[in-house]
C-alpha cells in the first residue's frame, strides 16, 4: 500500500514539474485572433450607396454549382412520402450520393426525389430543383454489309477452299523425305 502511495506521489510530482518547466510555443508574429479577422456581419452595402443584391441574382450561381447525375426514386407514393430515395449530385464537380433528408452542401438538404428530378432546400422549404439531362436520341442509320466469312462452319468445304498440306522443308531448303506410316506394333505399313 505504501508503495502505491509513493508511486502516485512521484507521478504527481513529475506531472507538475513538466508543467512548470515546459514553455508554450510562441505565437507567430502574423497571427490574428479569430474574432478580429471575421469583419462585420451586417450588410453595409446600402450604407455606402450600392444597391442591395437580390436573391434572384444569386440563384444562377447556386444552380451552377449543382448538377443532378442520377436518381433512385421510390415507385410508390407511400415510399416518396416516407422520404425514401437517393440522388447522385455533383457539387462543384465532385459527385456524391445523397439520401433524402441528408445535407448536400452546408444547410442545403435533399428534400425529395422524383423519377427525373430532385428538390433541394432548407428547413423543408424547396429553394432549388434539379432536373436530369434529357436522354440522347438513339443513333439511326444503316449498318455496313458484312463481308463473307472465310471460315466454313460444319460440313465439307467447297473444292475451291480445299488445300493440299505443304511439304515439310529441311533447314537447307530441301524437302524432307516422307515418313512411312506405322501400325500399332511399330512396323511400317505397305
Amino acid at each position: 500500500m505504501a508503495f502505491g502511495v509513493w508511486g502516485l506521489l512521484a507521478c504527481s510530482g513529475v506531472y507538475w514539474l513538466v508543467h512548470l518547466w515546459a514553455k508554450p510555443l510562441p505565437t507567430p508574429a502574423r497571427a490574428v485572433l479569430a474574432s478580429e479577422a471575421s469583419g462585420p456581419r451586417a450588410d453595409l452595402s446600402r450604407l455606402f450607396g450600392t444597391a442591395a443584391v437580390t436573391p434572384a441574382a444569386l440563384a444562377p450561381a447556386i444552380e451552377s454549382r449543382f448538377k443532378l447525375l442520377g436518381v433512385v426514386a421510390p415507385r410508390s407514393a407511400r415510399g416518396s412520402e416516407a422520404g425514401e430515395g437517393v440522388a447522385l449530385i455533383a457539387v462543384d464537380g465532385v459527385a456524391r450520393t445523397v439520401r433524402v433528408g441528408a445535407a448536400v452542401d452546408g444547410e442545403l438538404r435533399l428534400l425529395a426525389v422524383n423519377a427525373r428530378s430532385a428538390s433541394l432546400g432548407q428547413a423543408g422549404v424547396e429553394s432549388l430543383s434539379l432536373q436530369l439531362a434529357a436522354p440522347t436520341a438513339a443513333s439511326t442509320g444503316a449498318l455496313v454489309p458484312a463481308a463473307p466469312s472465310q471460315t466454313v462452319l460444319g460440313g465439307n468445304p467447297p473444292p475451291s477452299q480445299m488445300m493440299t498440306p505443304p511439304l515439310p522443308v529441311a533447314p537447307g531448303g530441301l524437302p524432307l523425305p516422307a515418313i512411312p506410316e506405322m501400325d500399332k506394333h511399330g512396323q511400317p505399313t505397305s
